[in-house]
């Protein structure tokens, strides 16, 4: 028996730290949906900076987020 993964959907998960705000760190994250799936590590590290250099909070790292369907192969 052979599984066969197939990409179905990937996404930029962006995280932001918002600071201090009643004794605890605020961070909070931002998924960027319909990602090519060709897409390179670098191409989304690349989008990742020019999003980080357009908000206000601090940008603390992003995440490639990928679904695949596993599927059996007979």
């Amino acid at each position: 028996m052979a599984v066969v993964k197939y990409t179905k959907a990937v996404a930029l998960k962006v995280v932001s730290n918002y600071g201090e705000q009643k004794g605890k760190i605020v961070k909070k994250t931002k998924t960027y949906g319909d990602v090519k799936p060709a897409a390179t590590d670098e191409a989304l590290y690349a989008a990742y900076k020019h999003i980080k250099g357009l908000q206000e909070p601090i940008g603390e790292g992003c995440m490639r987020v990928t679904t695949d369907d596993l599927v059996e192969n007979a």
